[in-house]
């Protein structure tokens, strides 16, 4: 099987993928690609299975946590996909991108731990000091973090 292989839809609108598992493992790369295919045709319980697959193949792949991580973000997942992104960080071994130290950011905001996300934003922004998604988090952070004490000291 050719590698350009064509995906057609099968009778119940879902790609047809050319897979095997016993002959084939799919490979990180295009068991991210058919994840974000699966996400994108709204197939949302076959991409989450087969992303939660990819994990069990391959847990230190990159393109493989990438994803997982996005479709768990997106389901607001935060936990889960907290723990994706700082296993993909221990992966990257400092080669970590401003997007991916963007994403943990905006998801441990979401978990309810700002100052953490301030705090991760802050770290990533000065190793990516020219990334504007960065820089407009923290100061979307900031000002949040600097009126918990005022309104603090107003209330004693």
């Amino acid at each position: 099987m050719s590698n350009a292989a064509v995906h057609t839809q099968t009778q119940y609108g879902l790609p047809d993928f050319p897979l095997n598992l016993e002959l084939d493992p799919p490979s990180p790369v295009k068991v991210r690609e058919w994840v974000a295919e699966l996400f994108g045709q709204n197939h949302l319980s076959l991409a989450i299975a087969l992303a939660e697959a990819g994990l069990a193949l391959y847990p230190d792949s990159e393109d493989v946590l990438v994803i997982a991580a996005l479709v768990a973000e997106v389901q607001q997942d935060w936990q889960h996909s907290r723990e994706l992104l700082e296993h993909l960080i221990q992966v990257q071994a400092g080669h970590t991108p401003a997007q991916v130290w963007h994403h943990l950011a905006r998801v441990l905001r979401c978990e309810g731990n700002p100052q953490r996300a301030l705090s991760v934003a802050q770290k990533a922004l000065g190793q990516h000091p020219t990334s504007v998604d960065l820089q407009q988090l923290v100061n979307e952070l900031l000002p949040s973090l600097t009126d918990v004490p005022r309104t603090a000291k107003a209330a004693s």
